[in-house]
């Protein structure tokens, strides 16, 4: 669910703290229905199915807490922590609210793993082409092995780069 499906609306402005994890270690897949392209995929996507990205959620979310109860923060906050509320305390019960309220930052990617010929996960070569198909080449988040930590505008560009320069050298 949402978050902005639970915003009070009382008349008050409201902030919310985010703690994202930029690199998790969840993996998921997408698998094609058929050859048509008409057909959607299906696209698997296990959010905090790893342990360390679980930990790391939980982490993350009590570290933001601790960051709304300094005495900075208080001079600023009225009332209560809203959501998910202060009677949630143990790690099942923030795990379970992070859940309910996760979302993406929208940087889908390692759909098309580059790696050796060896790895049954690799999709491209470190040329970017497509293993068994020709004159194919993926030049995108979705050949890197796991999303780098940070915001990936400036590693795709640096991608992208690096295969325009290869395909303008005849590799």
């Amino acid at each position: 669910m949402s978050l902005s499906v639970r915003e009070p609306n009382d008349g008050y402005q409201y902030a919310t703290i985010l703690a994202t994890l930029v690199a998790p270690l969840s993996r998921g897949n997408i698998t094609l229905t058929s050859t048509d392209t008409q057909d959607l995929p299906i696209i698997n996507i296990p959010a905090l199915q790893s342990p360390t990205d679980q930990q790391v959620a939980v982490a993350s979310y009590k570290r933001v807490r601790q960051a709304c109860a300094s005495s900075f923060m208080q001079k600023i906050i009225i009332g209560d922590e809203y959501y998910p509320g202060a009677s949630v305390q143990t790690d099942a019960q923030i795990l379970e609210a992070i859940k309910g309220t996760l979302q993406t930052v929208w940087h889908a990617s390692s759909t098309c793993k580059m790696g050796l010929s060896a790895d049954s996960m690799a999709v491209v070569d470190s040329h970017a082409r497509v293993y068994g198909v020709k004159g194919v080449r993926v030049v995108d988040a979705s050949s890197f092995p796991f999303l780098p930590p940070g915001h990936p505008r400036s590693t795709i560009y640096a991608l992208a780069e690096k295969i325009a320069d290869l395909i303008k050298n005849g590799q």
